[in-house]
């Protein structure tokens, strides 16, 4: 268990509260986390085509996104959760070493789709169908959890929570008393000192999320965490 010493400095006064009152007080961090599974995948894939031909390139492309658009509906996704983005199209050129010129490849044409699965078991289904159907690069996947910010707010006031005991023992081990909080913030404060904080964070695990599914490329659980930095003034 780490401690910090009483700490008491000078510093001027203005509207907004300083860094650290002129008076004895204590920096103290809470810190929390909840543990969850993972019921959402978000999906980032691409198509990409080079072809001389710019309006070959641009159908084959087209054609791509068409059939990966009727996939993921298929598979249950939401219209809203399904983002096509605006066609980019690029001069290709390879460098020739033996005429020390840029020989031209072909026009580069891709487009982008953005997915949200909210039923991991389908994600590896899905996943192998988009392949098939011609996309050829993967930009993201990231297991996320559908209760993401009501249990971020959640734990955010577990870490205050726990700021607040956690005041309360450091002032009873030093024989001291509480006498308000000064001030309190989600972030490290601009303080020379180092804040006293538990040894162990509190944790919780989310009773609400979904059963695991060990096969969907291990979704697994996600942990989402917060801080909480506070000043306590203490009685002399």
């Amino acid at each position: 268990m780490r401690y910090l010493p009483l700490l008491a400095a000078t510093l001027s006064f203005n509207v907004f509260a300083a860094s650290t009152p002129d008076a004895p007080h204590i920096y103290i961090q809470g810190q929390a986390q909840i543990s969850t599974i993972a019921d959402n995948v978000k999906l980032g894939v691409a198509i990409v085509e080079v072809d001389k031909d710019l309006m070959s390139a641009k159908q084959k492309a087209d054609q791509t996104m068409a059939k990966a658009i009727k996939l993921a509906k298929q598979q249950g996704i939401d219209e809203k959760s399904i983002y096509g983005s605006q066609i980019s199209i690029n001069r290709e050129n390879q460098y020739n070493r033996e005429t020390g010129k840029q020989d031209f490849i072909g026009y580069r044409v891709s487009r982008t789709l953005s997915l949200t699965l909210t039923d991991v078991t389908k994600y590896p289904l899905l996943l192998q169908s988009l392949v098939n159907a011609g996309i050829n690069e993967i930009n993201q996947t990231e297991f996320t959890s559908s209760r993401y910010d009501s249990l971020q707010k959640k734990v955010q006031k577990m870490a205050i929570a726990d700021a607040k005991s956690a005041a309360k023992e450091f002032a009873a081990e030093y024989d001291v008393e509480l006498k308000g909080l000064y001030s309190a913030s989600n972030a490290p404060m601009n303080v020379s000192a180092q804040p006293y904080m538990r040894a162990e964070k509190t944790m919780l695990s989310d009773s609400n999320s979904g059963s695991f599914v060990p096969d969907a490329y291990h979704a697994g659980e996600i942990t989402i965490s917060a801080d909480s930095y506070a000043i306590f003034l203490i009685k002399n």
